[in-house]
């Protein structure tokens, strides 16, 4: 029989944990005759691993990045990769651990429960979690106790142009043409309506920022002492928004007319399983909500992304509908919640509903990014909207 040992990921082994990741979306591209193969190589994977395992300011020195299975040659066959987040509870900085690409191949299955509890049991952690779950993953999670993030499993669109947005999500059903065909029809006519949108007046003042003790104060001023938010410290700002090499996005800071002032986070990616569309996602916003209308905030966003996107994408916050904002935004709901939370044995329960988790595994790998101002320099990751395949 094969012999497999467990062994924790240091900085040493990610050029042989970027080839188990290839070589694993490979298999997968060949086993399923609707998904679009991997375009990235080693190297590449490598340099993405290094900026959320390595580059992330939360990681402390010389820590591991998780765990993985070795044969008796000492190829992987199983990854569990792990990168820790800061949190603001009330007056409290928590740390939680974030599950990441938690992949095991056939040979080696049934040490992936072990390896998975390996990750459960790292010290110095309130809580552990995942943003990317599938079926398969969430399963596992609630098998071992962990608790869905109420509305993980939704997301939410503001489609711009319908005769791009309507065939791409027919496809989904059918893949009849004639109905494809119709769809787009309807969705040209429908566009003019959809449009007047990107004309309204925010009355708001927008300019571009990268002011991050500016931003993290902003975020402290205006956050909510009842969730448990991400720590959007400086250091944290320039990580996630900072690096255009990895993660290319633009950070709007805007002020209405009587001075209050707020910022939001845009991205530009590729959709749908053959990159039927563009896509411009939400990746963050802070704003005083008893003074200023996210109506206000949406207006803006687009007017920055009509040129650029067939449809905007939204993640949950908690606390807030979307929906209540503009009746063109739709809820579409996905096979399962993206996100679940253990909280440490012994540890004081975790509010789970009020959890402002970062999106940094699932913006990641779950999605493949164009450049900023739509230039499409870049290709990481599967492209899917929402969700990475565990």
């Amino acid at each position: 029989m094969e012999r497999f040992e467990i062994q924790p990921v240091f900085s040493a082994a990610l050029p042989d944990v970027a080839s188990f990741l290839r070589r694993w979306h490979d298999n997968q591209a060949e086993d399923s005759s609707d998904q679009q193969p991997i375009r990235e190589d080693s190297v590449s994977i490598e340099r993405r691993l290094r900026w959320l395992l390595i580059e992330n300011p939360v990681v402390p020195e010389d820590s591991t990045h998780g765990f993985c299975i070795r044969d008796h040659l000492g190829i992987i066959r199983g990854l569990c990769l792990s990168f820790p987040a800061a949190f603001l509870a009330g007056d409290q900085r928590v740390l939680g651990l974030c599950s990441g690409s938690y992949f095991v191949e056939p040979q080696a299955r049934t040490l992936g429960y072990y390896l998975f509890k390996k990750y459960l049991s790292s010290p110095g952690y309130r809580f552990f979690f995942a943003t990317t779950c599938n079926v398969s993953s969430g399963a596992l999670w609630g098998k071992l106790g962990g608790r869905a993030v109420p509305n993980s499993e939704t997301e939410h669109i503001l489609p711009l142009r319908l005769d791009v947005m309507l065939p791409a999500f027919l496809a989904k059903r059918t893949s009849s043409k004639v109905a494809s065909g119709m769809a787009r029809i309807f969705g040209g006519c429908a566009n003019p309506i959809l449009q007047l949108l990107a004309r309204q007046s925010a009355e708001l003042t927008i300019e571009p920022c990268q002011d991050w003790e500016k931003l993290s104060e902003l975020f402290r001023r205006h956050r909510s002492p009842n969730w448990i938010a991400s720590d959007r410290s400086p250091e944290f700002l320039q990580w996630r928004y900072g690096q255009t090499t990895h993660y290319p996005c633009d950070i709007y800071l805007f002020r209405d007319k009587r001075g209050n002032e707020g910022w939001f986070g845009l991205g530009n990616m590729i959709c749908g399983q053959h990159g039927q569309f563009r896509g411009s996602v939400l990746l963050d916003a802070i704003w005083p909500r008893e003074k200023v209308s996210f109506r206000n905030i949406l207006a803006e966003i687009i007017r920055l992304a009509a040129d650029e996107a067939d449809a905007i994408f939204f993640r949950p916050q908690p606390g807030f509908d979307y929906c209540e904002c503009s009746r063109w935004i739709v809820q579409r709901r996905l096979e399962t919640p993206r996100v679940f939370v253990i909280t440490r044995k012994g540890a004081p329960p975790l509010k789970v509903e009020s959890l402002d988790y970062d999106d940094s595994d699932n913006s990641t790998w779950a999605v493949r990014w164009s450049g900023p101002r739509g230039r499409s320099d870049l290709s990481p990751g599967r492209s899917v909207v929402m969700g990475t395949p565990r």
